[in-house]
């Protein structure tokens, strides 16, 4: 699967740090479940369990239904975000 792409706000906890599902140490990052994961952590449950049910937009596989990466943005004609 690769690296996710968390870019959006929505994985960031602006209330704190929770304790990390996969690892146990603190992380203000949630997945888009909002269960709290470092996004290293989620790369690698991704890796370890290549069969789990996938997540996919507009025919691009994103990784696992569990984590996974934001859909790409629409661009611009002139390449701008």
């Amino acid at each position: 699967m690769g690296l996710l792409n968390w870019n959006s706000g929505q994985h960031f906890d602006h209330a704190g740090a929770c304790a990390c599902t996969q690892c146990g140490k603190p992380t203000p990052l949630r997945a888009h479940s909002g269960e709290p994961a470092h996004k290293v952590c989620a790369e690698d449950w991704n890796e370890r369990n290549p069969n789990a049910p996938r997540h996919e937009h507009e025919g691009r596989d994103l990784g696992t239904g569990r984590f996974h990466s934001d859909p790409p943005r629409k661009r611009r004609k002139n390449g701008a975000s």
